[in-house]
């Protein structure tokens, strides 16, 4: 009788046990887990979008929930160093590139170098953009590339044969200044719409570094020495660079109402037919390619009538800004191995291909570029092609402070440029001085850094 009084109390454990793991959601009985993940709006409807490309990782692991929040580009550098000091973290956080080196010097990021080799390792992202990955230096990994960022330039293609130019006459600093003086002298006007030779943006603009980068690089110049101690954005090579750059209003290509706008208000002067170049990214093949009720200007004159080409190869060769986002985990974060199982999705190459043609980005892993949405697309080869001679700026601590002292003095300078003297000359010396007081803020920062 106690023998089947022991049965019995044996099958009914077991039946118990059957029933309570049988019921739980993941392996192991672990509990179904929600992910938090702060992203900027990377596209015209950003949570939607990642939220598709992360369905396939929830079916893969059911277990596993991510809730996405879009953070708005000026809200997030606030958001995100608060975070940092109070560690209330989201598991997963976007990071403009530039701003890595200043939320690692924070100490709040887990280090992922360990984790580096499960995607291939450094070598399997484009360059340019893994510098960005962690404190240069440091020998940690903090965050990873998710996409990419490069500038081009775009012309009319119309006007381009309407006037007997092609791609070529955009290759070098002289053949482009020649270009668009033919462009000026041209005074052309299609579909009512008179064309200017260039559309650019100025101070107002939230790329004047960037906007400057490719031009300063292209004649030699730096912003900080290779030894990380100096900075050197007043050099001789760095001055040549900017005095280039605005001399391209100085000629009368750009009009002064331009240095008034953003980025994006260029391009739209663009889209509509106004401008006959300008520098933008491969965000805007998306915009000319996408329907208006989509948010995008296909079917305008630009849309049906435009090219893409390199920037113009400068004395020192050719240059391009490369930046984008990156991924990185908190070390306060709750659920760092499921984290990292979404960051290794995200980087796989149908989720890079798949966000790129979402969002109009790059991707940020070298072999996902061989897939036909690039190689066979000569304007998208031309990003491909600049991932190889662009650069970026050093990864360090310091580079948070840095920034906001290069904007205010390069917004400075194009103070005097929308103001030149009455025979419509920019003051060479004046440029030099804002350069010059930018070298010795510089310093005194870097200087602490040490």
């Amino acid at each position: 009788m106690r023998f089947f009084v022991k049965l019995l109390l044996c099958l009914c454990l077991l039946v118990f046990t059957v029933s309570i793991f049988g019921c739980a959601p993941t392996k192991g009985g672990d509990k179904e887990i929600t992910l938090n993940i702060w992203i900027m709006p990377n596209s015209l409807e950003p949570v939607k979008d990642l939220e598709e490309i992360l369905a396939g990782f929830e079916k893969e692991n059911p277990g596993i929930k991510v809730k996405v929040t879009s953070v708005d580009w000026g809200a997030a550098w606030t958001k995100i160093t608060t975070a940092a000091t109070s560690k209330d973290v989201p598991d997963i956080v976007q990071l403009g590139s530039t701003w890595v080196g200043a939320i690692s010097g924070m100490g709040a990021l887990a280090d992922l170098k360990d984790k580096v080799g499960e995607l291939g390792g450094s070598s399997s992202f484009v360059p340019a953009a893994w510098q960005s990955s962690g404190l240069k230096g440091s020998g940690q990994v903090t965050s990873i590339p998710w996409f990419v960022d490069a500038r081009a330039v775009f012309y009319r293609t119309d006007v381009f044969k309407k006037l007997g130019l092609t791609e070529k006459d955009l290759n070098t600093w002289d053949s482009f200044v020649k270009t668009l003086q033919k462009i000026k002298e041209a005074n052309l006007t299609i579909d009512g719409v008179r064309i200017v030779p260039l559309g650019m943006a100025g101070k107002n603009d939230w790329n004047v570094i960037h906007n400057l980068a490719p031009w300063i690089w292209a004649a030699g110049g730096e912003f900080i020495a290779p030894d990380l101690k100096t900075s050197v954005v007043n050099s001789p090579d760095a001055l040549k660079g900017v005095i280039f750059y605005v001399s391209l209003v100085e000629k009368g290509f750009v009009p002064l109402e331009y240095l008034e706008l953003n980025s994006a208000q260029v391009s739209s002067n663009f889209n509509q037919g106004a401008c006959a170049v300008e520098f933008d990214g491969p965000y805007e093949i998306k915009t000319l390619t996408t329907p208006p009720q989509q948010g995008g200007s296909f079917g305008s004159v630009a849309s049906e009538n435009f090219g893409v080409a390199p920037y113009p190869t400068g004395p020192a060769g050719r240059s391009t800004f490369v930046g984008g986002s990156n991924l990185a985990m908190f070390k306060a974060a709750k659920h760092p191995e499921a984290s990292w199982k979404v960051i290794k999705y995200l980087m796989n190459k149908d989720s890079q291909l798949a966000y790129a043609k979402a969002t109009g980005f790059l991707p940020s892993r070298t072999e996902v570029f061989n897939d036909t949405y690039f190689s066979a697309d000569p304007k998208r080869r031309v990003f491909k092609e600049a991932l190889k001679y662009g650069k970026t700026y050093p990864c360090i601590a310091s580079w948070g402070v840095l920034e906001p002292i290069l904007t205010r003095r390069f917004g400075i300078m194009w103070d005097y440029v929308t103001r030149p003297d009455k025979e419509g000359l920019v003051d060479q010396q004046k440029i030099e001085e804002q350069l010059k007081m930018a070298r010795d803020e510089m310093q005194v920062v870097i200087s602490q850094e040490r």
